[in-house]
Formats: structure tokens, C-alpha cells, sequence
């Protein structure tokens, strides 16, 4: 898919990149067990989505911005995906410690139009594995196409061709 106008993935982290649901509740530092699985200090096991990561890896290759959007403590998120070695998947790091991930986005979404980009609400896609902060963003950002991961897909597959389905769209 080869698009003129720019696009972005707003990509959430607990529960929709890796399996754990609050990753700011681990103990770094976090060790590689194998391609798809971390352990923080304490033991516990996080595993990463690999269907997500494929999806925000094609993201990128179709032109868009892939954009972590999380709420958690960002020292602990940012260890986690070094461990992963996953750092480079995104071109912003939209982590903080605070709920408002309509904020979080806004600030992300005026610093690419800063620079040149400015993305239209209806070609940013917004993938969570909770419905909470939906409001928030099209709040602050406009109206966002909204998918609630593993909810309104079951695979990788499934989550790029709705994405497919929104980019094609005119708006």
C-alpha cells in the first residue's frame, strides 16, 4: 500500500504489544529469554505479541508512523522494549505516567506537524486493548479510527487489513 498522505499507528503497550497488563509493575532490569518472552529481576514473564510487531513492522514499511501511546512509568516500558530489542519498531515514544493518552497523542501528533506532517484524525488508527482512553483521544485528536485489539481481531492478519480498510478510505 503506497499512500501519499501521511498515517499513523497509535500503538498501545500492556495487552496489546506483549501479554502482561502493567508492565510498570515489574522489576528491571529485564532479560531476553527467547525471541518472543522476557523476565524481569523477579522472575516473571512477559511475552511479546509477534503478530503486532509484524503489523507495526508493515505500518512502517506502508509509510506510516508508528507511535507507542502508554500509560506507564516510561523508565520501565522503554527497559522492556530494549529487552525486546524492539526500540527502533517505533519512530515515537508516546509513554508517561499519567491516563491522559489524548495528551500523550496531541503533543506526538503537533510535533510531526511541526515538522512538516500533518496527519488528518481519519488516517490515524488506534489500536488498545481497552476501550478507556478512546474518548480522550478523539477529544483531543479528533475522530480516530478505534480497533480493540483482540476483540475486533483475532491475528495479525486481521488487524492489517482493517487497517488496510481505513487508509483506503477518502476523507
Amino acid at each position: 500500500m503506497s499512500s501519499q498522505e501521511p498515517w499513523a499507528l497509535l500503538l498501545d503497550l500492556d495487552g496489546t504489544l506483549w501479554d502482561h497488563l502493567d508492565i510498570s509493575s515489574l522489576k528491571p532490569p529485564f532479560k531476553r529469554v527467547s525471541e518472543d518472552a522476557i523476565v524481569d529481576s523477579r522472575g516473571v514473564t512477559v511475552r511479546l505479541y509477534k503478530d503486532i510487531v509484524e503489523v507495526a513492522r508493515w505500518a512502517k514499511r506502508s509509510g506510516g508512523f508508528v507511535i507507542a501511546l502508554s500509560w506507564n512509568i516510561p523508565e520501565v516500558a522503554v527497559e522492556a522494549l530494549k529487552a525486546f530489542n524492539l526500540l527502533g519498531l517505533f519512530d515515537y515514544l508516546g509513554i508517561e505516567d499519567h491516563p491522559d493518552k489524548g495528551l500523550i497523542a496531541s503533543k506526538i501528533l503537533g510535533d510531526l506537524e511541526s515538522r512538516g506532517y500533518k496527519i488528518k484524525p481519519c488516517r490515524i488508527v488506534y489500536v488498545d486493548d481497552r476501550e478507556i482512553h478512546v474518548k480522550g483521544v478523539k477529544e483531543r485528536v479528533g475522530d480516530v479510527t478505534f480497533i480493540r485489539a483482540w476483540a475486533d481481531f483475532r491475528n495479525g492478519e486481521e488487524l492489517r487489513s482493517r487497517i488496510a480498510e481505513v487508509l483506503q478510505r477518502r476523507c
